[in-house]
């Protein structure tokens, strides 16, 4: 007969050991913050792809923008001519001779290396490959494109009148008249404008008509 177990009143069965369980409630606590969390970063993710898109269309447009105001603002010829007389002070305009040089008026004629160099400056080294002559100059492109201007406003609505203009190669305000029955009426004009009569050539051109854009 098997000896019989005694067991003592203190002495517990061995049992596993429980696993430790987190409650149930602080489990869905987590869950909610980590999904709370993701939320928040893919938001804070997609403003800032957002934001740099808007920035960067912003820079494209600005950029547009600027290379349209730019070729608003293209240089006329005689903005050209202005640009070569700030340059070399007492230019006056040029014109090319029959043998090919480049006539260059200056108030000041020992100043044409100077002349040359902002004329190619400008305008490029192929226009002085003939060469370049100094001729005597009485007056400045800035004054005669001033003249042009206060010519323009009145003289342009003087009937038979056709044209204002900067005459770089004679150096001097062309206005253009149908006919010689117009000269005396803006030699009058002109006075009133203080305008110096010699630095005015006044030319028949006939009735010029407008061309057709089609």
């Amino acid at each position: 007969m098997a000896p019989s177990r005694h067991i003592s009143a203190n002495h517990k069965p061995a049992t596993l050991r429980s696993p430790v369980l987190i409650p149930e409630v602080d489990t869905a606590r987590l869950l909610s913050l980590r999904v709370a969390l993701g939320i928040t970063v893919a938001f804070l993710l997609t403003a800032e792809c957002a934001l740099g898109s808007r920035f960067l269309a912003n820079e494209i447009i600005t950029a547009a923008e600027a290379r349209s105001q730019e070729r608003s603002r293209m240089e006329t010829h005689d903005d050209l001519l202005l640009r070569v007389e700030r340059m070399a002070p007492g230019f006056g305009g040029m014109f090319i001779e029959v043998d090919g040089r480049l006539a260059v008026y200056l108030l000041d004629t020992s100043r044409v290396s100077a002349a040359r160099s902002a004329i190619e400056t400008v305008f490029g080294p192929s226009l002085t490959a003939g060469g370049v002559r100094a001729v005597q100059g009485q007056y400045t492109v800035s004054q005669l494109k001033a003249w042009t201007e206060r010519a323009s406003a009145v003289v342009l609505d003087v009937p038979g009148v056709t044209m204002v203009d900067v005459n770089e190669a004679k150096n001097r305000v062309t206005i253009g008249v149908e006919d010689d029955s117009r000269t005396q009426t803006v030699k009058d004009v002109l006075s009133s404008l203080k305008i110096p009569r010699e630095a005015v050539l006044i030319q028949v051109t006939g009735q010029i008509n407008p061309v057709d854009p089609r």
